[in-house]
């Protein structure tokens, strides 16, 4: 009697191990969701830095590039009127300062000028307002107007 019980245990054993269904416990599926949402906590503010970083670099780039552009059309214009070649004498009327829709910059070039994130120097040297306080501060990037050229490019400082 004690053998024929045993083997029914077994078996009973054996088919409870057969249909025994694998997977987490609820605690393991709340730290695993716990961890997660620390890893998202720290990483999201760095990619939404990293993003912005590199559409302030990008906004700098493209308006940098489309003045260039602006003066070798000038510049052209100039040539196809019959004109000796020449190049703008300064880019924009803008007082020096900050850039704002009451002091656009680039305003001789671009249709629309320049209403943010640039600060007029002096008439041939601007700035690149990385940090967007709207004065020149460390980590600006410095550009420089040379109207004999017609080169707008980058510079360590405006001379």
């Amino acid at each position: 009697m004690m053998n024929k019980i045993m083997k029914m245990m077994r078996k009973v054993a054996r088919v409870n191990r057969k249909n025994a269904q694998r997977g987490f416990t609820l605690i393991e599926l709340v730290l695993v969701i716990a961890i997660l949402g620390i890893l998202a906590v720290v990483a999201l503010p760095t990619l939404f830095n990293t993003t912005l970083t590199a559409a302030k670099s990008n906004s700098m780039g493209m308006t940098a590039s489309a003045i260039q552009e602006a003066v070798g059309i000038y510049s052209s214009d100039q040539v196809a009127q019959g004109h000796q070649l020449s190049y703008p004498t300064t880019l924009d009327a803008a007082t020096a300062g900050a850039a704002s829709p009451t002091n656009p910059l680039f305003g001789g070039l671009l249709q629309q000028g320049v209403t943010s994130s640039w600060i007029k120097v002096s008439a041939t040297c601007y700035v690149y307002d990385v940090n967007g306080t709207g004065v020149v501060a460390a980590g600006d990037t410095y550009f420089q107007y040379t109207p004999a050229t017609g080169v707008f490019v980058t510079v360590s400082t405006c001379s």
